[in-house]
């Protein structure tokens, strides 16, 4: 027996209702995740719209145009343009043309391991690699005046911790996404427990 017209009625208002709350929740999602890439972006010295608008771009995994960027985070259209500068220069963020079409748009890389070693690379280059500079003419203005000696253990500690962070900052640049193996293997390795073959 076919439905009467008011049980069609209240199955549409039903299929209408999931849709929205679905849409609602998924709305919730993002606009939760962009904040947390928002207040992470600035915990690491970072421009909050830059880790905002990556953000935006990876979760929803569509193609934006700066305006349509610049009006849902509701930022300058000057701000929206440095930041994705500055995220194409770390190789997170591309740029999209599409036949016919004037406008520009920008896609977030989604590879995750793609994700890391870009962040991780840019991240050694402004952070170790200055840093192991600074310890090593610490180390060697030491060497050349006696009085500063008693310096000299608490930086080749520094300097020594440091290397071994770079050492392996290095290695993790060089595995690739097949490579992953290695590295569970290495992190069950220091965890103590004994990889399965």
């Amino acid at each position: 027996m076919g439905k009467s017209e008011s049980e069609e009625d209240e199955s549409g208002l039903s299929d209408d209702r999931s849709g929205s709350d679905v849409a609602i929740r998924s709305d919730d999602v993002v606009r939760q995740f962009v904040e947390h890439w928002g207040m992470m972006a600035r915990s690491w010295g970072i421009n909050a719209t830059m880790g905002e608008l990556f953000a935006l771009l990876y979760i929803t995994g569509t193609d934006w145009t700066a305006d349509e960027l610049r009006e849902r985070l509701q930022v300058s259209r000057g701000n929206v343009s440095m930041n994705l500068r500055e995220l194409m220069a770390w190789g997170v963020v591309h740029k999209v043309h599409r036949q016919g079409q004037r406008r520009e748009f920008y896609r977030a890389e989604t590879d995750v391991w793609t994700l890391f070693r870009r962040i991780l690379s840019e991240r050694k280059r402004r952070e170790l690699d200055p840093t192991l500079v600074v310890l090593e003419r610490s180390v060697e203005t030491i060497h050349r005046d006696p009085a500063l000696r008693e310096l000299e253990g608490r930086i080749a500690s520094l300097r020594q911790f440091f290397g071994l962070i770079n050492g392996l900052a290095s290695r993790l640049l060089t595995l690739e996404s097949d490579d992953l193996e290695e590295l569970r293997h290495l992190i069950e390795f220091s965890n103590g427990t004994v990889p399965a073959d």
